[in-house]
């Protein structure tokens, strides 16, 4: 079956300067000649620049006959999914359709982590480019430990480089990075990087690129940033909230930059307006994970969360089992469609989401409003009600010298309330705070402060999350 609709053009989506393609052969600067990497990188770059328009409907096709391969695959190699597959009577291998697929039961980050190797596949898998290994953070105290291949790395390039061509980067700028791994980053100097890496490096000749571990304080790094001046500023959106706050408290801006890339956590409309108010520069997000790499990248047009439908199937499933419809809540379920190493197939992703409607962009990848993060980030009133709590933060700076704060709900009627400050609060300061959070909350939770004197410690992985649930671990 060929594609519908139309291509979109790459000249038409990137700045007026092209970003020049990196040639691998000496003095031959036009046409660029990529390596065997770059070329199979452009290859299937062209190839989702051509997808991205079908009709929604040639797009499920496409993934429901990819997945029959994964699950004959499955099946006769993994010998977990073998036993699954018996036990439950079914045979991979007929047509494949959207019904079939919702017989199958999710897959729990429990069960990955109590199959082991057993979800391993036997088969000789070299041709795929090798093994890569990869681990979540742990964040709640599960870690996986998987296995892919070369090519869920390639499409992880991918969809990385499409998210460069949407959001028109000029990849000749500056880029600075502030995360948790960053090889030589250490404060307070960073790292200086001759390119950005891969995927980009791999087939363009991009601006250089700065780096600085996640461990140096605020000041430290808006010290940084304002010396090196970058176009683009990539990290995590609890860090970024952090830098705004210290900006917009100095008045500074960082005057070349041209916009903000977060991964890794849950980003607010107010940490959205927060950049556009301080920096002027927009926020773009990409929703990504350690077992199934990039799910969705934000739409440069309407904001809306686009899923990366050629690499993974992505379904939000309400609290009655069914299928969310567009503005409906549910939890995320995801199959990535070519692990052929450890398939993943209706992994519970244990993240909420919003379903979205078509995007007036005319894409036929399926749409996501908004991620809502895990149900540990919700709020649970002593009713048995739950709901996204919204925490008062905005009012924090205006009452006390609040640095960062997390509020942690450890019973139906309790909460704690961590604080890093810049120096001790008086007993009016809590209780004005008291008051805002219970507002904000919409119950008058028995409030516990907590103080640390430079930051909150982050979680493994270097993941910050403002609420968390001890009611809900999941």
């Amino acid at each position: 079956m060929t594609g519908c609709g139309r291509a979109f053009p790459i000249a038409s989506i990137v700045p007026e300067s092209n970003p020049v393609l990196r040639s691998t052969l000496q003095r031959v600067v036009w046409p660029s000649v990529p390596s065997q990497h770059g070329a199979m990188l452009q290859s299937m770059q062209r190839q989702l620049d051509e997808t991205q328009w079908w009709p929604a409907s040639t797009l499920i096709e496409h993934q429901l006959l990819q997945m029959d391969q994964l699950l004959q695959h499955a099946y006769g190699t993994v010998p977990w999914y073998r036993h699954r597959f018996d036990e439950l009577g079914f045979r991979p291998g007929g047509h494949m359709t959207l019904d079939s697929l919702r017989e199958l039961p999710f897959l729990t980050r429990r069960e990955v982590q109590s199959a082991k190797s057993d979800l391993q596949s036997t088969a000789d898998l070299s041709h795929y480019g090798g093994f890569v290994e990869t681990q979540t953070s742990g964040s709640t105290g599960e870690p996986v430990r998987l296995r892919g291949t070369g090519l869920d790395q390639l499409l992880w390039e991918a969809n990385t480089l499409r998210e460069h061509q949407w959001h028109a980067r000029d990849l000749s700028g500056k880029l600075a990075s502030i995360r948790v791994f960053v090889q030589g980053g250490e404060p307070p100097d960073g790292t200086r990087l001759p390119d950005w890496g891969p995927p980009a490096s791999e087939l363009y000749a991009t601006g250089p690129a700065v780096a600085l571990r996640l461990s140096a304080d605020i000041e430290t790094q808006a010290k940084w940033l304002m010396g090196h001046n970058p176009d683009y500023l990539l990290t995590y959106p609890t860090n970024l909230a952090a830098l705004l706050a210290h900006f917009s408290r100095r008045g500074e801006r960082l005057q070349r930059l041209r916009g903000v890339r977060t991964v890794g956590e849950t980003v607010t409309p107010a940490l959205r307006a927060a950049c556009l108010d301080t920096w002027g520069v927009p926020l773009t997000d990409m929703y990504s994970s350690q077992e199934l790499g990039c799910i969705a990248v934000q739409c440069p047009l309407s904001g809306q969360y686009h899923v990366m439908a050629e690499s993974v199937l992505v379904e939000i499933i309400g609290s009655d089992g069914r299928h969310c419809r567009p503005g409906e809540i549910g939890r995320l379920v995801v199959t990535k469609l070519h692990n052929f190493a450890t398939p993943l197939i209706r992994y519970e992703l244990r993240d909420h989401a919003e379903a979205g409607a078509p995007c007036a962009c005319g894409r036929g990848l399926p749409t996501m409003s908004r991620i809502l993060g895990r149900s540990r980030n919700m709020l649970t009133l002593p009713t048995g009600e739950r709901s996204w709590p919204t925490v008062g933060f905005r009012e924090y700076r205006d009452i006390a010298p609040v640095r960062q704060y997390q509020l942690v709900q450890t019973t139906l009627q309790d909460i704690e309330v961590r604080f890093a400050v810049e120096r001790p609060l008086t007993g009016a300061e809590e209780s004005r705070l008291a008051s805002v959070i219970q507002n904000a909350l919409g119950y008058p939770f028995q409030l516990k402060f907590v103080y640390f004197p430079d930051e909150i410690p982050r979680g493994a992985g270097g993941k910050f999350e403002e609420f968390v649930s001890c009611l809900d671990a999941s």
